[in-house]
């Protein structure tokens, strides 16, 4: 019998694709290690969460996203900032990186006897910076990196000044009597600024001062080409939006940075210094997060800029806390 052409055609690449070895066989049970490293490594490279806040244990992250901290990054932690490997806290007696994967790792211990303790994360990420007042009125700072390494310490004798940025290996520390610049490189502290300072934003190239006159009244100008600003305000400027658009002041003002107007205000009892809160930040360009309190409980409040109604978005018997570069330093109560 005469096999029928059409018939004898399907039959020889039947045959021809019996010999190709099905994918299940060419990879039983893993892709190459290859492509297994290639997709490792676009693991490692992908930008890890922006941390938002923190309330109690819970991070809020950007995107939405929310994870409970492991049980070794401490009862009460203050969030300081994201970095490449993970989440900085100030929990305890310690500095300590918490990791993606659950882990948490002491990176140096902090400043528990000193006076008016700030801590705060460099916008690069790679310092932890520390300032205090010792019981002989002497202003010490202390930078360390990731790894619990002490990389510059300084002090300023009989002149009250406060970190206000710091970043690729420079911090910046001001006060009424001018602005200091303190390199790492050539460890050496420089005087920029002779005027009273509230504030430096080394990201958008902004300083706020005052005069001799009225230290207290202060307004933005270049820090690269310091100049007469623009407007000035009372209120103690506390951060300047992600964006650069606007700034959040003590007493719950937010500005228009170029030409002062005021946008709006969010519910603060009254200026930093007097206890009325521990954080007022940004959660973005358009968002400012205070935390406010009920009873014994602390609230995570966000107000919409420039309008609209202010919510609670976060409640607990613990800590609330905010990222530094979006809040300035964290003062330890």
């Amino acid at each position: 019998m005469r096999t029928p052409r059409h018939l004898a055609r399907a039959i020889a690449v039947a045959a021809a694709l019996a010999t190709i070895p099905p994918v299940a066989a060419a990879y039983p049970t893993s892709p190459p290690a290859a492509q297994q490293q290639t997709q490792q490594e676009a693991r490692q490279q992908a930008p890890l969460p922006r941390a938002v806040s923190l309330v109690g244990t819970d991070l809020r992250l950007s995107g939405g996203q929310s994870i409970r901290l492991p049980r070794a990054a401490g009862r009460a932690p203050v969030l300081l900032g994201t970095v490449r490997k993970g989440w900085v806290v100030a929990s305890g007696s310690t500095f300590r990186l918490v990791r993606p994967n659950g882990t948490v790792r002491t990176i140096k211990g902090r400043d528990q006897i000193n006076l008016y303790v700030s801590e705060s994360l460099s916008d690069d990420g790679r310092r932890i910076v520390s300032a205090a007042l010792d019981q002989g009125d002497t202003f010490n700072v202390r930078v360390v990196d990731l790894h619990g390494k002490v990389v510059y310490r300084d002090w300023f004798e009989g002149l009250l000044v406060e970190v206000m940025d710091a970043d690729d290996g420079e911090v910046y520390v001001g006060g009424r009597n001018g602005l200091f610049v303190l390199d790492e490189a050539t460890a050496s502290k420089t005087r920029v600024l002779r005027r009273p300072t509230a504030l430096v934003d080394l990201e958008h190239d902004v300083v706020f001062v005052g005069t001799r006159k009225r230290p207290w009244r202060t307004g933005p100008t270049s820090l690269a080409a310091p100049g007469t600003p623009r407007w000035r305000s009372t209120a103690t400027p506390v951060a300047v939006s992600p964006g650069g658009s606007y700034v959040l002041s003590d007493d719950g003002t937010v500005r228009a940075l170029d030409d002062g107007r005021l946008v709006r205000r969010v519910p603060t009892a009254g200026p930093r210094d007097g206890g009325a809160f521990e954080f007022l930040g940004w959660a973005s360009d358009r968002r400012v997060l205070v935390e406010t309190t009920a009873g014994k409980r602390r609230l995570l409040t966000s107000c919409p800029v420039p309008r609209g109604i202010c919510r609670v978005v976060g409640s607990t018997r613990g800590r609330v806390s905010l990222p530094t570069s979006h809040a300035g330093p964290f003062l330890q109560p």
